[in-house]
């Protein structure tokens, strides 16, 4: 009787697994969109999130449902992988999770093919690169190390032992460690990188010309304490030319031209959809 009542109670649970093991989210042309195309986490997240899920799974349907209607399914590099796909034990994958594989394949393909016949005039070409110059420029950076003590006394003592060091890096990291009050100090008292022209009024006139491998000889007093600058690496400034970065340029107008064309295929795609929102 007890093992009876177990058997049922196992039979219930599963099938209450089963029946509430997807929760539909939107109705997009007819077509359910569930959460077994959710992230495992979705009822965990909050409304704002769960609704941008929503909203990029709406768009996967009509992703899907576009490029499974076009001429790519008959590729042979798209057939190659579906083949693979369908070998997949059933189970594995729900019909809606496959279904979402196989487009989500296809528009990707898609997308490949439309790349790939891009083609640019040098005209089309110098004409992006001069609107995104600044793309392709670099301005000087400079990549500091920083000791910060309480006192000019310990500071010129730290200048004092790195002026007669044989190896000033190494060196200027062991002090950093052991002596910095800056956080930077857990890092060995790398800085990180700054754009020269961004350093603060005081520093710029002091690090600006100051090259790689050099430190500050003189404390320098701020708010914070005295501080010793180390120069990690001196980037100068770089001022590109279209013909030494024509071939970045093409990549970055295609990339751009097929956002754009994905962009506008999704507002043409959700003008014309009937698409329902169940899940507030």
């Amino acid at each position: 009787m007890i093992k009876s009542l177990l058997k049922i109670g196992v039979m219930l649970s599963l099938m209450i697994g089963i029946a509430f093991a997807s929760e539909t989210l939107a109705i997009v042309n007819g077509h359910k969109v569930t959460t077994e195309v959710a992230p495992k986490n979705f009822a965990k997240l909050n409304t704002k999130i769960q609704k941008k899920i929503i909203n990029r799974l709406i768009e996967e349907r009509l992703a899907c449902d576009y490029a499974l209607s076009t001429n790519i399914v008959k590729s042979k590099k798209f057939l190659k992988v579906l083949k693979h796909i369908n070998t997949i034990p059933k189970g594995k994958w729900t019909k809606e999770q496959l279904y979402n594989k196989k487009g989500l394949l296809a528009f990707g393909y898609l997308i490949n093919k439309k790349f790939a016949k891009l083609n640019f005039t040098n005209k089309e070409l110098k004409k992006y690169y001069k609107t995104h110059k600044y793309k392709y420029d670099t301005v000087a950076y400079k990549d500091l190390a920083i000791i910060v003590v309480n006192t000019k006394k310990e500071a010129n003592k730290i200048i004092s032992k790195l002026q007669k060091s044989k190896n000033v890096e190494q060196d200027f990291m062991y002090m950093a460690k052991k002596y910095s009050l800056a956080p930077s100090a857990k890092n060995y008292g790398y800085f990180g990188k700054i754009a020269t022209m961004d350093l603060n009024p005081q520093l710029k006139p002091i690090l600006k010309n100051m090259k790689r491998g050099t430190f500050t000889i003189k404390p320098i007093k701020t708010d914070f304490g005295y501080e010793i600058y180390y120069i990690v690496n001196d980037i100068p400034a770089f001022n590109s030319k279209f013909n030494l970065v024509k071939d970045q340029v093409k990549q970055d107008l295609k990339k751009q031209t097929i956002k754009n064309w994905a962009v506008n295929t999704m507002q043409k795609l959700k003008s014309k959809a009937k698409i329902k929102i169940i899940q507030n």
